[in-house]
This record gives structure tokens, C-alpha cells and sequence, in this order.
């Protein structure tokens, strides 16, 4: 374990050990929900994580505001999302705003709800 890592967990020990049995559950429900939502986000907004496979030249197009995506996938991509009430993906491809996450924190709480 490096010596940051070290350090986290020293200072969530410590926040434990502040909580009462109470606050303990709810900051694991949060984490609870927060682990879920990221599985869930992937789940339904792969999109958004397509930037990660970029080549140079994508990420040069990317900065220059040109989506370097498949016209016809980003419609498909756009309508999609259209459905799930989230705006579409910005001109460079990339997602414009955090609705997305909003979006998957509610189902997660959901899921997790019933």
C-alpha cells in the first residue's frame, strides 16, 4: 500500500470512529448508492466513456469541437439518451452535463429503494 492510500484510510478510520451507529449507516448506504450508480451510468451511458479509446488524432479533433464518432452511431447514441431525458452528446461527442449522472443515481437509489 503506498503512503496516500495509507493516509485515506487512517483518515476514514478516524471519521468511523466519530459516527454514531446511525451516521455509520447512512455514509454506507451513500457509498452503497455511489457504487452502484457508476455501474449503473456505464450500463446505460457507454457513450460517455468513449473518449477513452481516442487515438491522438481523435483528441485533437475532440479539442477542435469535431465529434470524431460515427455520424450514424452518435444519432442512434442522441436518441437514445432523448429518451431517457438526458441532453444530447455535445459537438466534440463528449457529454455537455452531469444529467446523466443524475439519471443513474436516481435508479440506483431505486434499485437499491425496492
Amino acid at each position: 500500500m503506498n503512503k496516500v492510500k495509507k493516509e485515506e484510510a487512517r483518515k476514514l478510520r478516524e471519521a468511523y470512529e466519530n459516527m454514531s451507529a446511525e451516521e455509520l449507516r447512512e455514509f454506507f448506504r451513500k457509498q452503497q448508492i455511489q457504487a452502484f450508480a457508476k455501474e449503473i451510468h456505464l450500463e446505460l451511458f457507454p457513450e460517455e466513456y468513449d473518449f477513452m479509446m481516442d487515438s491522438t488524432a481523435d483528441v485533437r479533433d475532440r479539442r477542435r469541437g469535431v465529434n470524431p464518432m460515427n455520424p450514424e452511431y452518435t444519432e442512434r447514441v442522441n436518441a437514445r439518451r432523448k429518451k431517457l431525458e438526458v441532453p444530447p452528446l455535445s459537438p466534440n461527442g463528449l457529454a455537455a452535463c452531469r444529467t446523466s449522472w443524475e439519471v443513474a443515481y436516481a435508479e440506483a437509489e431505486k434499485r437499491l429503494s425496492g
